[in-house]
């Protein structure tokens, strides 16, 4: 294993890295606080891939920026690590599966489902817009997919740091591109994505576009009674995505694909499905853009009707309707690069630590505890708070905050209520909680610059 102290950037990879530093790219790791849950900067994967920093950290995976020493490029290493079920210990590589009746069955059931999802991204690799994956192999006791490194932002905090200021031509190139892609996936694999959605679709600095998280993907087949898991997003999934039985088609991604288009556009979401079936309604596209004409208007009305019936079939004719015959152009993407700084803190207001507070890393897990050794976040001075009392991550592309009690003694607790031991709790923007009854209260939340 080669380490940071043999001098590796884990952002650029050169051999300059001195004291949590790196002259060539920059980058500045003194902020990354180092977790039993994720891989050390160093840890050679696969006999060929180095790893360095971390990407992202999601409920059921971990993406690291990394380095491919057959090639010698950089690319990306996404990990099957779900919360929950299971844990590193510190020190160690190999994922160990909690002690629980159902938690091993749970955890290979997960980590076949993520090799499928490489599985099937492997097959699309001539696909454009469509992220490029590599190979697939497990060791450490987990499963692992190397793919393209991708260099720049999903359309969703696009959204969120420019809202009304959008442009319109851009946004449908940018939805032209998926959609095309997607034509191409449909016609040719009969894969469904069944997640299309702002946070799926990344903008390239290079103005490329891509489509990520084939994680809910599923072959359609011609048999009618063919069952699919109930997965969806509220506002972007349709209604035959609500039953296990619906009667799943091209059209399931075209109405995502509308509702993401509409979002971008507007800042707002139109009603999940099932207020639609009840009769809520949303206002046409032309009204919220005056830039929008009464055709493309009309295209994501069609695309976006409750009964699969009535709605645009497939990709090809809701691309026709959005662009009128017009070939998509290069994305500025330039303009999608500038977005507010957000910094997620941790800020203790009782107790012995009283008034202390650390800015956090984003998509790093933390130990907050008595311990130092166990604990990143050390609160001394109260035995009744564990050693490592529990564990706290920022999710940067949710704006979330993932809490987890780390089977502590006294407790973590949130609106008086205790949280359920090794069970992570999500908590938007914003959340107060206790250690040891109420002993200690500590609010996490963001700033923005």
């Amino acid at each position: 294993m080669i380490t940071e102290a043999a001098g590796m950037c884990p952002n650029c990879f050169a051999f300059h890295y001195v004291d949590g530093r790196c002259p060539d790219c920059g980058y500045s790791g003194m902020a990354d606080s180092a977790n039993a849950q994720t891989l050390p900067p160093g840890t050679l994967l696969g006999n060929r891939y180095m790893v360095g920093r971390i990407l992202g950290i999601g409920g059921f995976g971990i993406t690291y920026k990394a380095f491919d020493t057959l090639y010698q490029r950089i690319c990306a290493i996404k990990e099957f690590a779900p919360s929950g079920l299971a844990y590193r210990k510190w020190g160690g590589l190999t994922m160990e599966i909690h002690n629980n009746s159902n938690a091993a069955s749970y955890y290979q059931h997960g980590m076949q489902r993520f090799i499928e999802e490489a599985q099937k991204l492997k097959t699309l690799e001539n696909v454009p817009a469509v992220v490029q994956v590599w190979e697939c192999f497990q060791e450490n006791n987990t499963a692992y997919f190397a793919m393209e490194f991708l260099d720049g932002t999903d359309l969703k905090h696009v959204i969120k740091a420019m809202g009304a200021t959008v442009n319109s031509k851009d946004i449908t190139n940018i939805i032209v591109k998926i959609g095309s892609a997607m034509d191409i996936i449909h016609r040719t694999t009969n894969i469904l994505h069944r997640d299309i959605s702002p946070d799926n679709i990344y903008i390239l600095k290079n103005g490329g576009v891509k489509l990520l998280d084939f994680g809910s993907a599923r072959q359609k087949t011609m048999d009618e009674r063919q069952e699919f898991t109930v997965e969806f997003k509220k506002g972007f999934a349709p209604f035959e995505q609500y039953s296990r039985n619906g009667k799943q088609g091209h059209y399931t991604d075209v109405y995502a694909l509308a509702s993401t288009y509409y979002y971008s556009l507007t800042g707002v979401m139109i009603p999940d499905a099932m207020s639609r079936l009840d009769g809520r309604t949303y206002t046409p596209l032309y009204q919220m853009r005056p830039d929008i004409t009464q055709e493309v208007s009309a295209a994501v009305d069609r695309a976006l009707e409750v009964d699969y019936r009535k709605r645009t079939q497939s990709m090809a004719e809701f691309i026709q309707g959005i662009s009128q015959g017009k070939e998509p152009e290069p994305v500025d993407s330039h303009n999608y690069q500038q977005e507010k700084k957000v910094t997620p803190y941790l800020e203790v207001l009782t107790g012995s630590a009283a008034g202390v507070r650390w800015n956090l890393p984003k998509d790093m897990l933390v130990v907050i505890g008595r311990s130092a050794k166990q604990s990143n976040i050390v609160i001394g001075g109260n035995r009744n708070i564990s050693k490592g009392h529990c564990n706290l991550l920022y999710d940067g592309k949710s704006g979330e905050f993932l809490l987890t009690d780390l089977s502590s003694t006294n407790g973590v607790y949130v609106d008086n209520q205790r949280l359920e031991p090794q069970k992570t709790y999500r908590y938007k923007t914003e959340v107060q909680f206790s250690l040891a009854n109420n002993q200690c209260i500590i609010k996490a939340g963001v700033s923005y610059e």
